[in-house]
């Protein structure tokens, strides 16, 4: 049985509009489009946007006094805002249907929050298995997504913020309670922030490692601390332009190239623990995204390997050999020919 299908193309030139105008937004609604409405307090009337938040409660946000100007142009900038979020977010959910991968509420909150404090655009990169599912998205396929309960965010370079805020203020944006999880020694840094009770809901904050070793590195600007991992930058140069579909909103971010996101999978399941369970789950998203890109994009795959740091390469080429097993399983022959002819 193949490893992905094909979306048509009336599917992906749908998609590719959705991406362009959420692109355009000038900002995410955090939550439910909602509506902005006026309320009487005391006599006199304030605008408010009313919408339902991440967990399905009830909220409002205060624009301002209904008789002052800055308010009112706030109120109708957002009304902007609702409408064509309303309209995508229909559009998205016809996507959803046949098979495009779309993020539940609470991640398309915290990637909203993200995002309207110019993560993204100043250089953030959303890596993991939800980038994986923007991906085939991008590629216009259909395959496993992997249901995930982690948001994983890098940050290759020091981001030049405008305003200062610590990461953990802006995960407070998203209305998602989240705290801080401790590190394993009693003076360990945070790099890590989780959802509260049983909810699994994590976020990772992740940067590239100058040596080999896997440490905790300060992140001064966002007044935080990453997990610094070895060889991560190669799969942060360049990053494309994407967006996470959500049930509630569409969010623009930056994700890995399609090949260099494969062959770090490769490399990142032969890195893992003999009984890590996401080695599975790290294979399979090689092989989908190989098997893929072998017949869309030649020559692609043999540049982003080439570009892959040496030390780095035994690894990868070790788990790119499950693939090529993956593969010719799957009947993808010429992605296994490709793969054994670079290897």
């Amino acid at each position: 049985m193949r490893l992905f299908s094909r979306h048509s193309l009336a599917l992906q030139t749908s998609f590719a509009e959705i991406k362009r105008r959420a692109l355009e937004l000038s900002a995410v609604p955090i939550g439910s489009p909602g509506s902005v409405g006026i309320r009487d307090v005391k006599g006199r009337k304030f605008y408010y946007r009313q919408f339902y938040d991440a967990r399905g409660r009830k909220a409002a946000d205060y624009l301002g006094p209904a008789d002052d100007e800055e308010a009112r142009q706030r109120a109708d900038a957002i009304r902007e805002q609702i409408a064509e979020t309303t309209s995508l977010v229909k559009e998205v959910r016809i996507l959803a249907a046949q098979g495009y991968v779309r993020a539940d509420a609470r991640m398309g909150a915290i990637l909203g929050a993200l995002a309207n404090h110019h993560l993204f655009r100043l250089g953030a990169v959303l890596v993991g298995s939800i980038a994986f599912g923007a991906l085939l998205n991008e590629l216009g396929i259909r395959a496993p997504a992997f249901a995930t309960e982690d948001i994983d965010i890098a940050r290759g370079e020091p981001l030049q913020l405008e305003a200062v805020r610590s990461f953990e203020q802006i995960l407070a944006a998203s209305a998602v309670p989240l705290k801080a999880v401790p590190g394993l020694g009693p003076k360990a840094a945070t790099t890590s922030y989780r959802a509260l009770g049983s909810d699994r809901l994590r976020v990772d904050l992740l940067a590239p490692a100058r040596g080999r070793e896997v440490r905790t590195q300060a992140v001064p600007e966002l007044r935080a601390h990453a997990m610094a991992l070895p060889y991560f930058g190669y799969l942060l140069w360049a990053p494309l332009e994407s967006v996470v579909l959500g049930r509630e909103s569409v969010v623009p971010v930056r994700i890995p190239r399609a090949e260099r996101f494969a062959w770090h999978k490769t490399f990142v399941a032969q890195a893992r623990s003999v009984t890590s369970e996401k080695r599975a789950k790290d294979l399979l998203q090689a092989s989908v995204l190989i098997a893929a890109l072998v017949e869309d994009a030649p020559g692609g795959l043999e540049d982003a390997w080439a570009a892959l740091p040496q030390g780095a390469r035994s690894k990868a080429a070790a788990g790119a050999k499950a693939v090529v097993n993956q593969l010719e399983r799957a009947g993808h022959e010429r992605a296994a020919e490709t793969l054994k002819g670079l290897l």
